[in-house]
Formats: C-alpha cells, sequence, structure tokens
C-alpha cells in the first residue's frame, strides 16, 4: 500500500467521545500474561574458613529494576481501551502506536539492545486508579505513550515511592498529570503556560466577531478545567464572550444552545470539548440560520484584511511563520507560499459562513470529523500543534508512524493525533533511555531514566512538533490553523507548506486558572522538596 494512500486514509477521533463513554462497554479483560522475565541470581559473598570474624561483603551488584532483563525491557500503556468504539477510537489509538513502536524499535536492533514487550492496562474511562496500582504491581519498567480520559485518578500512587514508574504518556490532560515529577510528554501542556496563537491570529482577522463569542462547556470535571484555561487564554489573545454555558454530556438540546447563542448575540463559537458535540451544534445553528435567513451574520466590509480575495478565499503570507523544525528545510525557500492543489483550491472549496466562525481545538482534526464538518457551510477554523498527516514532506517520524501501524499492526487502524502524541512521547521515552545507559556506562534503571528525562530541555519529537522543554513541562509556542472542506482538510494559516507559527507570543501566562484541578499540598511539598 503506497505512502500516499495510507495518508488518505488517515481517520480517528481525536479526542475521547466522553458522552458515549459514560455508556461504558462490557469490560474486557486484557491478556497481561507474557513472557516471564528472569532474574539472574545475585552471588552470595562466602565466608572463608580461617576468618575468625566474618569478612565485610565487597560491593554488591546494583539490583535491577522490575520489567528488564538482559533480553527484554517490558513497556506499559494505559488506555480506555474497553469502553466502546466511540472512546476506544481515540484511546485505543495510543495502544495500537505503542506497538507499532515496538515493532519499529526492535527491527533495529531493540532499545539498549533489548526487546520491546508492550502490555496494555485498560483504564475502562473510570477505573483509572486501578490501572495505575495494577501497572505498579505488575513486571514493566516504565509507562510510555498512555492516553486516558481520567488520567489524573492514582497520580498518588504513581508518584509514591513504591512505584515511581518512569512516566511518558502521550497527554497529560488532567492538571493532576502535569504536575507529576516522574511525568514527562514529548508535546506537553502546561497548567501555567498555555497556547494563545490562533486566538491571537482570528481576533486580528475578525475583531468585532472576535468580541463576541459563544462556549459550551461540557459538564465534567476534566472538561471544566481544560475549558478555563482555553477561555482565560483566548481572552489574552483578544477574544471576548458573550455567551458561556454548561452543557450536559448527555441529552442536551443542542437546538436550544443555538437559539440561546444567537439570542445573547454571539457572533461566533469558541470549543474546547468533544468534537461530536461540536457537529450537533453546528447542526442546529444551520437549521436555525435556514428558518431565519435574514439574520444571517454577515461581514463588514471595512473589516476584511489587506490580502484577502472573495471573503475568506485566500489568505496573505504570514510574516510570522515560522518553520518547523525538521529536517530537509529549505531556509532560502522557507517562506515562498505554496499554491494548493486543483482539488484542495480555497476558493472553490472552501465553505464559508461569513463573518460568523468557530474556532475548534485538536480535537476535531481527524478524517472521519472532517468527512461530516465538510458539508456544513459553516466557517470552521481547527488549531493543531503538530504538522499535518496531509504534509508528510521529508518527516520521517510521521511516515515511519504510518508505515509501522498499518504494516505491522493493523492495516486498517486509524491513523490519528493521539497516536501520533504516543509515537512522539515514546520517542522521548528512547532520548531518555539512551541518555541513562551513556551517562551510567551501560546500567539502566527506572530512576536513572526519570533523571535523564529531566536533562531533555530541548526537544522537538524529531521534527513532529514545535519545540519544546520536557523537564519542565514547557510547551511549544507554534501552532497552525486547517479547515474542513469537502475534499478534506486545507492549511489555512501559515499559508506556507512544512512551516508553523511559532511566535513566542503565542504562549501566555495564566493566572485565575492555573491552579485548578490540583491539589495545593501536594504542590507544596513538591515546590519544597
Amino acid at each position: 500500500m503506497g505512502i500516499a494512500r495510507l495518508l488518505k486514509l488517515a481517520s480517528a477521533p481525536l479526542a475521547l467521545t466522553v458522552a458515549l463513554a459514560l455508556a461504558v462497554a462490557a469490560c474486557k479483560t486484557p491478556d497481561l500474561e507474557g513472557p516471564v522475565v528472569s532474574r539472574p541470581a545475585l552471588a552470595t559473598p562466602t565466608a572463608t574458613v580461617e576468618a575468625e570474624i566474618p569478612e565485610s561483603p565487597g560491593p554488591t551488584v546494583e539490583p535491577e529494576s522490575p520489567g528488564i532483563s538482559d533480553e527484554a525491557i517490558k513497556i506499559g500503556v494505559i488506555a480506555d481501551a474497553s469502553a466502546g468504539n466511540a472512546v476506544t477510537g481515540g484511546s485505543e489509538s495510543a495502544w495500537l502506536a505503542m506497538r507499532a513502536w515496538a515493532q519499529a524499535v526492535n527491527s533495529t536492533g531493540g532499545l539498549g539492545g533489548r526487546d520491546v514487550e508492550i502490555v496494555l492496562f485498560d483504564s475502562n474511562v473510570f477505573d483509572h486508579r486501578a490501572a495505575i496500582q495494577e501497572a505498579c504491581d505488575s513486571d514493566i519498567f516504565a509507562l510510555v505513550g498512555s492516553y486516558a480520559l481520567f488520567d489524573g485518578d492514582g497520580v498518588d500512587l504513581l508518584n509514591d515511592e513504591s512505584c515511581r514508574l518512569p512516566d511518558f504518556p502521550a497527554a497529560a490532560l488532567s492538571p493532576a498529570r502535569r504536575e507529576s515529577p516522574v511525568t514527562f510528554v514529548s508535546n506537553p501542556t502546561s497548567n501555567e503556560l498555555w497556547q494563545a496563537g490562533a486566538a491571537r491570529f482570528l481576533s486580528e482577522r475578525y475583531p468585532q466577531s472576535s468580541a463576541a463569542l459563544g462556549t459550551v462547556i461540557l459538564d465534567l470535571p476534566v472538561a471544566f478545567y481544560r475549558a478555563q484555561r482555553d477561555i482565560e487564554a483566548a481572552t489574552a489573545g483578544g477574544f471576548g464572550f458573550a455567551f458561556q454555558t454548561t452543557a450536559d454530556v448527555v441529552g442536551e438540546d443542542y437546538d436550544a444552545l443555538a437559539s440561546a447563542l444567537l439570542e445573547e448575540g454571539a457572533r461566533g463559537i469558541f470549543w474546547s470539548a468533544d468534537s461530536q458535540r461540536l457537529l450537533e451544534l453546528l447542526r442546529a445553528w444551520e437549521r436555525l440560520m435556514a428558518q431565519l435567513p435574514t439574520l444571517a451574520l454577515e461581514a463588514p466590509a471595512e473589516e476584511e484584511p489587506a490580502g484577502t480575495v472573495e471573503g475568506d478565499a485566500a489568505i496573505a503570507p504570514e510574516e510570522e511563520s515560522t518553520p518547523a523544525p525538521e529536517e530537509g528545510t529549505d531556509p532560502e525557500t522557507e517562506d515562498a507560499p505554496v499554491e494548493p492543489a486543483e482539488d484542495d483550491a480555497v476558493v472553490e472549496d472552501e465553505p464559508t459562513g461569513g463573518e460568523f466562525f468557530v474556532l475548534c481545538s485538536t480535537d476535531c482534526y481527524s478524517q472521519s470529523w472532517v468527512e461530516q464538518a465538510g458539508e456544513l457551510e459553516t466557517n470552521i477554523w481547527v488549531s493543531i500543534g503538530m504538522l499535518p498527516f496531509e504534509e508528510p514532506g521529508d518527516n520521517v517520524e510521521l511516515v515511519r508512524y504510518v508505515l509501522f501501524l498499518r504494516e505491522e499492526v493493523d492495516e486498517e487502524a486509524e491513523v490519528d493525533l493521539i497516536g501520533l502524541s504516543s509515537w512522539a512521547s515514546a520517542l522521548l521515552f528512547e532520548e531518555a533511555v539512551n541518555r541513562a545507559m551513556f551517562t551510567s556506562g551501560g546500567g539502566l534503571t527506572r530512576e536513572m531514566v526519570i533523571e535523564a528525562a529531566g536533562t531533555i530541555t530541548e526537544w522537538d519529537g524529531r521534527g513532529l512538533h514545535g519545540p519544546t522543554n520536557p523537564a519542565e513541562g514547557i510547551p511549544s509556542t507554534c501552532f497552525m490553523l486547517v479547515s474542513p472542506t469537502p475534499s478534506g482538510w486545507i492549511r489555512r494559516h501559515p499559508t506556507t507548506q512544512g512551516t508553523l507559527d511559532c511566535d513566542p507570543d503565542n504562549l501566555v501566562e495564566l493566572v485565575e486558572s492555573a491552579t485548578l484541578g490540583i491539589d495545593p499540598s501536594r504542590r507544596d511539598s513538591t515546590d519544597s522538596s
């Protein structure tokens, strides 16, 4: 199967569909049995016959960490793997990506000369604490590539001295997981620093609409904490909100929500919740607009920025565009605009809803979502922090992820940003292991890996995302914007293929929402240590 076809077939929801997760399917107990990793017996010093007083034993061999032998290293991954299709489409992609990564590593000699074995721990949405406890009690060396909705449950167990598993998840969704001193993410999210680049760009493009947006928060703690940080960062980026409300996870009346948006004068939607719920709201909005065509929101002529034609048809080249940190970039041509292919022409294929616009986060970026959203006549923008699958270019890791997933694991597997994020954090784990072995002269323990990860302050996932500081949990300043069309995703900002907007001002420091979801006593104890 050719890489072009593989990329074209890429599809998967990018976030856990929390609504359907509540109707959890019957729990499947994963087969966690694998080959027993034998431990070499340690030599016991024996006193000589002539000695009247037992001799002091000489230096002892350092105890071997669980989950590792001379031949193999066992890696655990936690995922909501038995909670039904709506959840497995996101969380299970992390599990599949880790299997693909293990295949890739083993095909080149293993990790530190050891074969990688992957063990699944099913958190089943609501059983994450139990999954953490099971991982701590199991014969594994580290947790890598995990992705689970309630990943903050059980963090105290993870950080307890009896466990302290090196932890490299695809993402830390909860505030508590981001605070964990043994947790390192390739493209981290910080409780104190948040991405506001998309809000900055769109507030300049649509100044009047950006001042009167509506947002809906799903009634779940993890969604609430994220939404509050999103809103504070977006406000710092130039957004203003005319309407905010909370929606039930199931059974919400989205026609009523659409009417409320109209009544409160919202001229756009800022969305950071489940992508399927956004589709329901947008369909309700379009039904409402069809009934009231004279109230459709039109863009004032003076708001149209210079360099555009036919409304949103074309965008002026962005001076702040920064090349994505990947090999093969030509500095002499990196700012040259790339003409879109005829089938993806923005003028022909991009729907528009006039001045009214919608901004959704990474959750909306998937092939299945674009197939549905592309038919809507709404001006939708989606912000992502990694290079898109539509632009593999010279990015070796992007191609390796797709090939090993499809060729070695499952040819029908979904290709999405959750899986790619698991892959990126696995690469970070590789880097930490290699540093630990180099520093120790070949030794490898859990604590060595944790210490080595604490030295990785400059990292770009081998070109998969913008520069980050995993050791301190500092996220990348980089982002890009894409839009759904009937023919697929199209790049909107920056306009040059292979680039990201990496303006340092894209990150803003949070104040009011920075401590939400964090146990103050835990933070105080961590700081004092």
